[in-house]
């Protein structure tokens, strides 16, 4: 493994590799080509450098135990100086590498980002940023004995915080650089910050300017000079006159003044612009006061017209901060008024202190120059109504909506329902009838003063809304339409927004339950479903049923090992309780397919279960006559496109997506198929319904709910741009309360959750085997079966233990029966199941231990997952001195930095260990003891494990690991010294049992 570092030598940021050796350039030059940076590096293009890295002795401490292993601790450490080749990262290389670099590892190449890199691409977006706001002044500074035409950085205050907040995370490693090795490197790290972010701030600029110019011509006058060293490749000041280039730097300067006012000063400018108050007076009289608002406390607040008084309180409490205020406000009161010109009347004034205006004047702040003061750096305190101006600010429609009696909500047909309506017009929470909105017309005013609040009233919104009235007072909607209106979801008739609807009967009940405001009903479980569903699961349950009455469909996003499955299940075997003959489809990844099968034959075994899936699945009319007589019917993702013309001819009660996320692009042709589909009812189950971003609630709710969240092109522009690129709050909410009602989450951290759970919960996870792993399977036995149906006493108990546990290596990877040192990837169903299961566990925060009885397999899952993760993975085996064992222990137990993954030999590791972070157990190979299995998940439950412990024990489907499962289920009431210890017990069974206990089925291979 290698780590790729960037470190700061005289502002520019140098790229190096850290591995054996620091500085490798081969090394780097494949870890960039790996990542698509793809240039050729000559000899020119690098630097010799010299790094100061600490060690212990005489040997390097590496700034990974991925990369090599610590020296000794008691030794003393120092920083030594290492010759380094390192690549300085001009603007262009930065851009692209910068642009390329995701995440902390780079797959399949064993180099992974180091901490020192990902700051430098941390800082280098903040100046990205202050480029693309336009934060930069052209200067001209000094350096050395000339002077250089520059673009200087002037973040505001919210990009300053940012930078003061890197500042405080920057790793030691990105000032280890210096020209030589006969002196440390001395600069700061602030020094080190504001050098790399000036150069970058300066070279972004130039880069992206559309005005560069070569100067190849000389320059006429000293602005010439100037304006071709801030445009041109070469910063210099090329001009004889030194004097003239003094006195421009002094106008320079001068005409910076005022922004470095702004810098210097501890405060900011506030306006606050304060409503009438309600005096009787024929005109309104609102007052926009001037403020000075304290950085580092916003909550202290001063009045500028009591600051003009030098001896005020408020004056000497300016001075205790060290502040000069009469400038700075005449500086500001200055500016402003160039930027909002109505302003000039209050600084008529001796002492301005606030500027009053009419409703007219008021509405024109707010609508004008409120947002560009804020730009422009003041803080803008506005009234609440206005902030976001939200619904209580937007004229809408209200739906009255009249539900008859008769009707039933279980009615299944209850969407397509039709229902009288009447319409008025809403402000907020207020209604108004035709006569009263046409008196709010006539005022023809943008702020009114409605029932005691001022509100904004939008004249195009007042006139849609008399449109509308005067067109339609009462009308029918569908239940549907009714629906999409009630959560604002849909597209829109009007450019006027459905606020509210408000329903009596039936049609209140539903919407009632489907906002929370009243529960749905909680029904038992149902009969012939075998097991206890908890508490949490009853709900889940019930809201599946609740849901699939109205047709509507659900997304169970419960958090992993909640039991999404089981609940699902119930659903199944309750619409069966019910009288429901059509079958139900079920999609789900290849690598579940077996365990839908298991958990099904578990829970519901009265429900016919068909598998389609397989080289020899059942086709056309065949698989239509199976599926009909089958309760549920499991097939894969890639079946799902690959037969969609069998699928869509079936009648299906209902279609479950298993690991919906799978269809969170809607342009794919598998999303494509799944929206094909047709059914009574749709659920979607998955632990991530936003796995990248917003724009995969659309897909899911596309899929569940077709056109409640409009199409793609509406989406986008009132949720996905404002949300995903704004930062939009108010359309984060929007979407939160449309969706909500389709979505049930809960998290395993929640407490009602929690106080819920038992403390260990166990899963089996059924896995596939690829093509060749079968093919190694049948290899094996064809090699041994013969032998030991020939074979007696101890031989043959050997020739069984040798055809075990080669069986066992085959459906744990290819690799480690074949021990050729081989790829790893796309090889193995089991470590293709692992991957998915880490990778989940890694983004909760959570830590695991994997449990294997193989030292081959250890090492083979200890290589691939630190490549895949990029970042250390320990492993404790049985070679392992006391000492690294010791210390392995203790560093696992640390904390929030300890590695996420723990990999443990079942005989080194199965008993006397404490590892109490890790609150996930993985047996990724079965010891086949019960009592063995058991005391190994004890490292983590047992005393001082504060969490539940959830454990996955893999089986391979249709192999010999199966079959010794179901036996061991049969056999737990057995006591542990009949089933013997290890695999000996197997060892007895006769050949035709054998024959049995190790044949493959065709429910082993994928696809």
């Amino acid at each position: 493994m290698i780590a790729l570092h960037c470190s700061v030598l005289d502002g520019i940021p140098m790229l190096w590799s850290e591995g054996r050796v620091p500085g490798d350039i081969k090394e780097l030059r494949r870890a960039l080509k790996a990542i698509g940076v793809t240039f050729t590096i000559r000899k020119p293009m690098t630097r010799e450098v010299v790094a100061w890295l600490p060690c212990r002795g005489e040997e390097r401490v590496p700034s990974s135990p991925l990369i090599g292993d610590e020296p000794d601790k008691r030794r003393k450490s120092t920083l030594k100086p290492f010759t380094i080749t390192a690549l300085p990262l001009e603007i262009s290389l930065s851009l692209a590498l910068f642009a390329c670099a995701r995440g902390g590892n780079i797959p399949g190449t064993g180099a992974f980002f180091g901490t020192s890199f990902l700051w430098t691409k941390h800082l280098f977006e903040a100046a990205v940023h202050l480029v693309s706001s336009q934060m930069f002044l052209p200067s001209l500074i000094r350096s050395g004995q000339q002077r250089e035409g520059r673009w200087v950085p002037y973040p505001d205050n919210a990009a300053s915080l940012h930078l003061n907040l890197l500042l405080e995370t920057m790793p030691p490693v990105c000032r280890c650089l210096s020209s030589d090795g006969n002196s440390l490197p001395k600069s700061s790290r602030k020094e080190v910050q504001e050098q790399l972010l000036f150069l970058t701030v300066d070279s972004l600029v130039r880069f992206l300017s559309a005005t560069t110019v070569r100067n190849n011509g000389k320059p006429a006058t000293v602005h010439d000079a100037w304006m071709h060293a801030i445009t041109g490749t070469d910063p210099a000041m090329r001009w004889e006159n030194k004097s003239e280039v003094e006195v421009f730097a002094h106008e320079l300067e001068k005409w910076r003044r005022p922004l470095d006012v702004f810098a210097r000063s501890p405060f900011s400018f506030c306006f606050r612009l304060a409503e009438p108050e309600q005096n009787g007076r024929k005109k309104d009289v609102w007052q926009l006061v001037f403020l000075l608002q304290l950085k580092s406390d916003q909550s202290l607040l001063l009045e500028v017209g009591a600051l003009w008084d030098p001896e005020s309180s408020a004056s000497l409490q300016v001075k205790s901060y060290g502040g000069e205020c009469r400038e700075f406000m005449l500086t500001a009161l200055g500016q402003a008024a160039a930027l909002y010109p109505e302003l000039s009347a209050g600084l008529k004034l001796k002492k301005p202190g606030a500027l009053k205006l009419d409703t007219d004047g008021a509405f024109r702040f707010l609508a004008g120059y409120a947002e560009l003061l804020q730009r422009a750096g003041f803080v803008v305190m506005l009234p609440s109504w206005w902030i976001g101006r939200g619904p209580v600010n937007r004229m809408g429609i209200k739906v009255n909506v009249k539900a008859p009696a008769m009707q039933s909500s279980g009615s299944k047909s209850g969407l397509d329902t039709l229902l009288s309506c009447d319409y008025a017009a809403s402000l907020g929470n207020d209604e108004f009838d035709l006569d009263e909105l046409r008196r709010l017309a006539e005022l023809k005013m943008p702020l009114v003063r409605v029932r005691g609040q001022w509100r904004q009233i939008e004249q195009r919104e007042l006139a849609d809304a008399l449109r509308f009235l005067e067109k339609r007072q009462s009308g029918e909607l569908s239940v549907r339409d009714i629906l999409a209106a009630a959560f604002g979801a849909g597209p829109k008739e009007t450019a006027l927004v459905h606020r509210t609807v408000d329903a009596d009967g039936w049609m209140k009940d539903l919407l009632d339950k489907l906002k929370g405001y009243t529960r749905f009903e909680l029904l038992s479980q149902p009969d012939r479903f075998e097991g206890k569903l908890r508490e949490y699961q009853v709900r889940g349950f019930s809201w599946l049923a609740f849901l699939r009455t109205w047709g509507l469909g659900a997304c169970l996003a419960d958090d992993m090992g909640l039991g999404k499955t089981i609940q699902t299940l119930a659903l199944l075997q309750q619409e069966r309780n019910l009288g429901e003959k059509r079958p139900v489809l079920l999609i789900c990844p290849t690598s579940v397919v077996n365990n839908w099968r298991k958990e099904a034959e578990q829970f519901t075994p009265d429900l016919a279960v068909l598998v389609h899936h397989g080289s020899d699945r059942l086709k056309t009319a065949a698989f239509r006559r199976a599926a009909a007589k089958s309760a549920l019917v499991i097939s894969s993702y890639g079946l799902l496109l690959r037969d969609i013309a069998s699928l869509s001819k079936q009648q299906w009660a209902g279609v479950i997506l298993d690991e919906a996320q799978n269809i969170k692009n809607p342009e794919t042709k598998q999303a494509k198929a799944a929206r094909t589909l047709q059914s009574d009812y749709r659920i979607a189950l998955t632990g991530t319904p936003v796995e990248n971003h917003v724009g995969d609630l659309w897909a899911l709710m596309d899929f569940l709910n077709p056109g409640f969240l409009g199409g793609q092109a509406f989406f986008k522009e009132h949720f996905y741009y404002p949300i995903q690129w704004n930062g939009d709050i108010d359309a984060s909410e929007r979407l939160k309360a449309i969706t909500a009602p389709f979505i049930l989450r809960r998290l395993k951290t929640d407490t009602s959750i929690i106080s819920d759970l038992p403390d260990k919960i166990e899963m089996k996870q059924y896995c596939t085997l690829t093509r060749e792993q079968a093919s190694l399977y049948k290899a094996v036995i064809d090699e041994l079966q013969e032998k030991i149906e020939t074979a007696e006493g101890i031989d043959r108990r050997g020739l069984v233990l040798a055809l075990l546990v080669k069986l066992k290596q085959v459906c744990n990877h290819p690799v480690q029966f074949l021990g050729d040192n081989s790829s790893v990837e796309h090889r193995s169903g089991k470590l293709q199941r692992l991957t998915e299961l880490l990778s989940e566990i890694r983004e909760c925060g959570q830590r695991t231990l994997v449990f294997t009885q193989f030292m081959e397999m250890g090492k083979i899952l200890q290589r691939y997952l630190q490549e895949l993760f990029g970042e250390e993975v320990f492993f404790l085996h049985g070679s392992l001195s006391r000492k690294k064992r010791d210390a392995m222990i203790d560093a696992f137990q640390q904390g929030e930095h300890a590695p996420h993954i723990f990999i443990l030999s079942l005989k080194a590791g199965g008993s006397c260990l404490n590892l109490t972070n890790a609150n996930h157990v993985v047996h990724y190979d079965r010891w086949w003891n019960p009592a063995v299995e058991n005391q190994a998940t004890d490292r983590a439950f047992r005393i001082g494990q504060k969490r539940n412990v959830e454990v996955h024990k893999f089986i391979t489907a249709g192999t010999l690991e199966e079959r010794i499962d179901e036996m061991i289920d049969k056999k737990r009431a057995v006591s542990g010294s009949v089933l013997g210890t290890g695999e000996q017990w197997l060892t007895e069974l006769s050949n035709s049992d054998l024959k049995k206990l190790i044949m493959l089925g065709k429910e082993a291979t994928g696809e």
